[in-house]
């Protein structure tokens, strides 16, 4: 599980003095350059704001700050807005805003307490709040069946047993199949593999595995995946119709 501890943070607004103070000390006696947050937001509210979507995006101050990491945080330039991921910050505010203070607030009977979207909601803990299954349609489309499955390892050593990304059995089985549609069938048959590879008594992944195979057209490796769905799950209706069709028993 990846372990974040990101200290003040991203800014989604800026977070500063003017720089002759930012440079002397941190945190500063006041703030410009507030476009977002209340201009008489006091110290402490505003830096646990900030703390607040550093652990969101599972960032820190460099982020959305010109700053070097790991520097001490009195050298950065919080009052600055060359980064392109401060801006997208800030709008990402109003969007949050608008959804909790215009259209959720509309809503007639809400429950107690009130629900409400915050960073984490969407990015549990990553900068880009993409499901699994659409990191790993980049990773094949951009290094293949191969690169998508070291993505695989490499972000479940990170992040499993965090929120960052759903690592259940069923994950897997909706990106092959999905890709078995698209008649991507060898990357389609890498997925359920490595699938199996950690869920082996998964009756619906050894299903799917059949499918991919007879999409291929390789009836005999098939009918031995739809047997050992049988076998994990004897009242699979799917895997009945299927062997009867392939002569099996």
């Amino acid at each position: 599980m990846k372990n974040s501890q990101p200290v003040f943070a991203l800014a989604v607004v800026a977070l500063c003095a003017a720089p002759s103070l930012a440079a002397q000390r941190f945190p500063p006696d006041s703030f410009t350059n507030l476009q977002v947050l209340p201009e008489d937001i006091n110290t402490r509210a505003l830096i646990n704001t900030m703390r607040g979507f550093a652990l969101g995006l599972g960032v820190r101050c460099e982020f959305c700050h010109v700053g070097e990491p790991g520097a001490d945080l009195a050298t950065f330039d919080f009052a600055a807005d060359e980064k392109a991921t401060k801006e997208k910050a800030r709008a990402m505010l109003k969007m949050v805003r608008a959804i909790n203070d215009d259209h959720l607030a509309a809503l007639a009977e809400r429950s107690e307490p009130t629900i409400a979207v915050t960073c984490s909601t969407c990015h549990h803990g990553v900068s880009k709040p993409r499901s699994l299954e659409d990191v790993l349609r980049i990773a094949i489309a951009d290094s293949g069946l191969a690169g998508a499955v070291s993505k695989y390892h490499q972000l479940r050593d990170e992040y499993y047993g965090g929120y960052s990304y759903d690592f259940g059995e069923f994950t897997l089985n909706g990106l092959a199949s999905d890709l078995a549609r698209s008649r991507q069938v060898d990357e389609a048959l890498g997925i359920i593999d490595l699938n199996l590879l950690f869920f082996p008594q998964a009756t619906g992944a050894h299903f799917i595995k059949g499918e991919i195979l007879l999409i291929r057209g390789d009836s005999v490796a098939a009918k031995v995946s739809y047997e050992r769905s049988l076998e994990l799950e004897p009242n699979n209706p799917a895997a009945k119709r299927r062997l009867a069709q392939l002569g099996g028993t």
